[in-house]
């Protein structure tokens, strides 16, 4: 199996492999995907792949391999297995590469359903000995590999060989340098330095120490965009000044920062590298930066930039950006999206960091005091959101109005339900639709007449009725989030665990109101626009008073927790594979919420969760004098240094469970959900799809995003990279264990969000053993969670929901951690 590099690799008839998923036959490819029929049936394997998701995490199978054969050709390969064993074995190690235990290997071929466990047993008592006097396999207690020794002796057949390790190239490359010749040294030498981990990359710099620095970094350009990593370690350790190196050699630098916005998919590659270059002082790279501000992927990448560098580097960055952005009208969006980033990031308001920047950046405070557009703020009222907030010129339809900015969102929703509310209540039912929706520039929403009914997006067969009225502006106003018409066959609340990875900003309570709207059952809503807006009330009263509450290091939380393995998986005698931390030193308090994932072959869920929640609280302990007086951006890049360390260790013990070689094997993983509260200041970090809550007067208000492929589809297709949304695959794109391609670790971009925690509110950190087995669907679970959740304490209620969770099923292991502000007597 081997990575595609490119859709134009996959035919008909090809085998691709999931690691979570299994096997799929390839039954169709167009430009932009491949339609797959996969080994079994289930209902969340997805039939269709974007090109961008096919190079991210599948694999190609050799073309008449082991599991090409399994998948179009099964008879034919029990044959096989039967009649000429020791063939069938190098097939399958063909395929795998590198060493495999027997039990390994009882899995891939009883996964294939060709033959049983106890047959494989029998099978390889037989196999054993004639494997044993057979030159093509080594074989070590229960390990077996294929024997490459007979392969061609020369030093360039040998450098030829695709797999040789990079260690191992870089030193035949080395000895045999003078019949090599420079060139092709110099050639080897590079792959070694793009491909090999820090002590080979250290290595190649020193062989290399000679040539020219535009030479080096022109010949790792060359590589394509897998030279990412060892761009960034010439930059850091070459020892050159930017200004030493030539000025069309440090634009390809950047431009291969900017390749990737033009790709699709994550960019904490290349923000690393944008803020290498930028830290390295190249002139190209801040200019470039800034004129990618405008745009979704831009913006990602500013993100996994700024959360590369450390926090004082990252603002000046950030600082450097906006000076650019002001001094151009048509950059005043950008500028308005940058400034809520620096903002978020300080934990500042306007005036506050107006006046600390006054004398160092005139210009930016100037512009943060006088030109910041409240629609990218927090401008509240007591019922709200201001009207202005909702600054346009012209009527719209709210087909043609976008809600993306975190005050809009909440001040359209209160105007919509106010609106929606006076027509109830003259008994009218209006169907709501796109076009008969309008948006005034007072801020104002007209509900015009509308006789198409059969254009209004309430649920599928549901006869017209003011609930159904809710539902269908639950669904516009979503759509103002997306930016897109939602499809009328898929159910609207199935996008609500994904909404903030589209809008990561929004006010805290933001989203439950909509939660409410897109609940599947008439009766389980707002019965109408009346009681849809005592919701929006509620939250936007919330939200007016977290604006007013100061944080403060006086207030003390009350944390209650519980997990169990799942009333179901306890009667197969499984493990439970979600871990938990909880730490209170004075105002300072510590939650972890973990959930192993258990597909792993190389280590396991409950390890990865395991080394996760001891990193991170080890360095809990060490950083506790820091932390005490930090600023939020301190405690986000405590949450990122801390997760990324947790990578780290896992990644390396999935190496030394796989015997140092991953061909074939799974490496362990885990979600990683991390809340700091200062006080009642909470910084919340996200990896995975473990999820937190906010249950108040309000209802229950998701904080965070599944990062899953269901999540990325619904980005790129609202970003127009995908024709329609598909919402199977639960596979994880956030996590820590992360490999890169070459199987090395590397770190995932970690989610943040900041808030105060009010009193009477409760911060929910789960599993998805809670989650999923709460309720059928996301309004459901909510409801469920806000209605267990009315007493005081909270281990009572932790205890409760993973309870609940055992009722509804108990299939998966079950963790919560309740959280409430301590009231004294």
């Amino acid at each position: 199996m081997r990575p595609i590099r490119d859709i134009g690799d996959v035919r008909p008839d090809s085998v691709l492999y999931h690691s979570a998923f299994g096997f799929a036959r390839v039954v169709g490819v167009r430009d932009v995907g491949v339609q797959l029929q996969w080994e079994r049936s289930g209902e969340n394997l997805p039939e269709y792949v974007s090109a961008t998701n096919l190079s991210r995490v599948y694999a190609l199978c050799n073309e008449k391999g082991f599991f090409h054969c399994a998948m179009l050709d099964p008879e034919k390969l029990q044959e096989l297995l039967l009649f000429d064993p020791p063939a069938a074995l190098e097939l399958l190690l063909e395929d795998l590469v590198g060493p495999q235990r027997r039990q390994d290997l009882r899995d891939w071929v009883g996964g294939r359903g060709l033959m049983t466990e106890r047959a494989f047993d029998r099978w390889w008592e037989t196999l054993e000995p004639q494997i044993a006097e057979d030159e093509r396999f080594e074989i070590e207690h229960d390990t077996v590999a294929l024997d490459r020794r007979d392969e061609p002796t020369g030093a360039v057949d040998r450098l030829a060989n695709p797999l040789l390790s990079p260690g191992r190239r870089l030193d035949l490359a080395l000895i045999h340098r003078g019949e090599l010749g420079e060139e092709a040294f110099r050639d080897h030498a590079l792959r070694s330095w793009c491909n090999g981990g820090k002590q080979v990359k250290d290595l190649a710099m020193a062989a290399l120490r000679d040539v020219p620095a535009d030479e080096v970094l022109d010949g790792l350009l060359t590589r394509g965009p897998d030279s990412i990593d060892a761009l960034i370690h010439a930059i850091r350790r070459g020892g050159w000044e930017a200004h030493e190196v030539g000025a069309e050699v440090r634009k390809r630098l950047v431009g291969r920062v900017l390749e990737g916005t033009r790709q699709g998919g994550p960019l904490d590659s290349e923000g690393r590298l944008a803020a290498a270059l930028t830290r390295w002082g190249a002139p190209e790279a801040v200019p470039a930066l800034a004129t990618l501000a405008e745009t979704p992927d831009g913006q990602q990448l500013i993100r996994a930039t700024l959360a590369t560098l450390p926090p004082k580097r990252a603002e000046e960055l950030a600082l450097d950006l906006q000076e650019i952005l002001i001094q151009d009208q048509e950059h005043l969006s950008a500028a308005n999206w940058l400034g809520a980033e620096i903002l978020m990031r300080s934990g500042e308001d306007v005036d506050l960091i107006s006046t600390r920047l006054a004398e160092a950046r005139p210009a930016v405070a100037l512009w943060f005091s006088t030109g910041w557009d409240p629609r990218y703020g927090d401008d509240y009222t007591e019922d709200g959101f201001t009207a202005e907030v909702l600054e346009i010129t012209e009527t719209l339809p709210i087909g043609e109005r976008s809600a993306r900015s975190p005050g809009e969102f909440l001040a359209l929703g209160l105007a919509f339900a106010r609106s929606l509310s006076q027509q109830h209540n003259g008994g009218r039912v209006v169907n709501p639709t796109r076009n008969s929706v309008l948006v005034h520039p007072s801020g104002n929403v007209e509900l015009a007449d509308s006789d198409a009914d059969m254009h209004s997006p309430r649920p599928m067969g549901e006869a017209p009725s003011q609930a159904g009225d809710v539902h269908a502006a639950g669904v516009l106003l979503m759509e103002g989030l997306l930016g897109k018409q939602w499809p009328r066959n898929i159910p609207a609340h199935r996008a609500i665990p994904f909404l903030r990875q589209i809008v990561p900003n929004l006010p805290a309570a933001a989203l439950a109101p909509l939660d409410a709207a897109l609940h599947p059952f008439p009766s389980q809503r707002p019965s109408d626009g009346l009681s849809w807006l005592v919701r929006w009330q509620s939250a936007a009263v919330a939200e007016d008073s977290r604006m007013d509450t100061a944080a403060s290091d006086q207030r003390r939380l009350r944390i209650g927790y519980d997990s169990h393995v799942g009333r179901l998986k306890l009667l197969h005698t499984q493990t439970n594979q979600d871990a938990l931390f909880v730490s209170a030193r004075g105002p300072l308090h510590l939650m972890v919420v973990c959930d192993g994932i258990s597909t792993a072959t190389a280590g396991s869920g409950d390890i990865a969760a395991g080394i996760t929640v001891h990193v991170v609280a080890n360095l809990w302990e060490q950083a506790l004098s820091r932390l005490s007086d930090a600023t939020p951006a301190e405690i986000f890049d405590f949450i990122d240094r801390a997760l990324r360390m947790a990578n780290q260790a896992v990644c390396e013990a999935a190496l030394r469970y796989a015997g140092g070689r991953l061909d074939g094997r799974v490496p362990m993983g885990t979600t990683a959900l991390v809340a700091i509260a200062r006080g009642n200041h909470v910084c919340l970090g996200c990896l995975g799809d473990s999820r937190a809550y906010l249950v108040g007067p309000y209802g229950t208000a998701l904080l965070t995003a599944d990062q899953n492929q269901a999540a990325d589809r619904l980005l790129s297709w609202t970003q127009g990279h995908e024709p329609y949304w598909d919402p199977a695959g639960f596979a994880l794109v956030g996590y820590i264990g992360h490999f890169n391609e070459w199987n090395r670790a590397e770190p995932l971009a970690v989610s943040h969000l900041a808030f105060t925690l009010l009193e009477g509110e409760k911060l929910v950190l789960c599993t998805d053993g809670i989650t999923d087995y709460l309720a059928d669907t996301h309004p459901e679970l909510a409801d469920v969670m806000a209605e267990v959740l009315l007493g005081d304490d909270p281990d009572e209620l932790a205890r409760e929901l993973v309870n609940q969770a055992n009722r509804g099923g108990g299939g998966d292991n079950a963790t919560a951690v309740v959280t409430t502000l301590w009231r004294p007597g």
